[in-house]
């Protein structure tokens, strides 16, 4: 079977401006634009309730190694990690959780191709991450000094990878909706001191990973509409079900805030994401995130 590539633009790669980069400027002003009405909109429809909006951004720290583009471990800090977050508390806890971030990684040194009178310089591989968690739970424990709630969440993760050989490159992706179970346990260290710890695992996914050619036949029909949402509804269509022994996954959120007043906090989180599946090949990816935070209660 022939396996194909996709050559870059040559006008972009002359510009210095990656495909990456672009996309990440269009999600990350559509996706903040989207969430804010969101959220502008329960604010109004559900007055009577406890709610915390909380909006972070900071530093994160990738390595990933895809067996199905490259043997390499990419390894990244980059300072674009974004998340919004919409918290509501009263008989139930729910949650839901907006993250974006980006990464680049570079092998090797930069290279210049002399070719057709024009310098092109080598671009670096570049990650694109985004993320929609929705989770509902309740309260199974209530001390003094702490406070434990359980419960179910829906997470959507589409992982966008770059890989730029020379003048020409692929994409990789990976894309799943799981359904999780979550715990978290919330500390009041004092009228002003918060810390508190969540994690999730799924239960079962929906699992889109290209195929051991990368971009074999299918991938090409796959992409021929030249339309981003039917391509990617493509690629969740040729997934398939996965559960733990397949697919090992585990998120941490730890949290801190420092109560200003009524209505404002100031914090930080630390995130922490493990993935490893090995079909059709391993796939081994950690992702650390360190936040600053700062939390308005609405």
């Amino acid at each position: 079977m022939k396996l194909y590539k996709f050559n870059v633009d040559q006008k972009m790669m002359r510009s210095g401006k990656s495909p990456g980069c672009e996309i990440l400027k269009k999600v990350r002003t559509t996706a903040f634009l989207a969430v804010l009405l969101s959220w502008t909109t329960l604010v109004l429809a559900q007055a009577e309730r406890e709610r915390f909006l909380m909006l972070s951004g900071g530093v994160s720290m990738l390595s990933r190694q895809d067996l199905i583009y490259s043997p390499f471990i990419h390894v990244d800090n980059s300072g674009h990690s974004y998340n919004i977050r919409y918290q509501k508390k009263k008989k139930l806890f729910q949650f839901i959780d907006i993250g974006l971030s980006y990464n680049t990684s570079q092998i090797a040194e930069n290279l210049e191709l002399d070719m057709d009178d024009h310098v092109h310089m080598i671009m670096p591989h570049e990650f694109l991450f985004l993320h929609l968690h929705y989770g509902i739970g309740k309260s199974i424990r209530r001390m003094p000094a702490f406070e434990e709630h359980m419960g179910i969440a829906l997470k959507i993760d589409l992982q966008a990878g770059f890989y730029n050989f020379s003048l020409s490159s692929m994409f990789g992706y990976f894309i799943s909706e799981s359904a999780n179970i979550w715990y978290r346990r919330s500390y009041q260290i004092s009228d002003r001191h918060c810390f508190s710890i969540q994690a999730d695992i799924p239960l079962i996914s929906w699992l889109s990973r290209p195929p051991y050619l990368a971009e074999d036949d299918e991938f090409i029909k796959n992409i021929s509409s030249h339309n981003s949402g039917k391509i990617i509804m493509a690629f969740i269509g040729d997934g398939k079900l996965t559960t733990w022994d397949k697919l090992q996954r585990l998120n941490l959120q730890l949290g801190y805030t420092y109560r200003l007043s009524d209505v404002l906090s100031l914090g930080a989180d630390y995130r922490f994401e493990f993935i490893h599946h090995a079909d059709p090949r391993e796939l081994h990816s950690t992702r650390q995130q360190f936040n600053l935070t700062a939390v308005t209660k609405i």
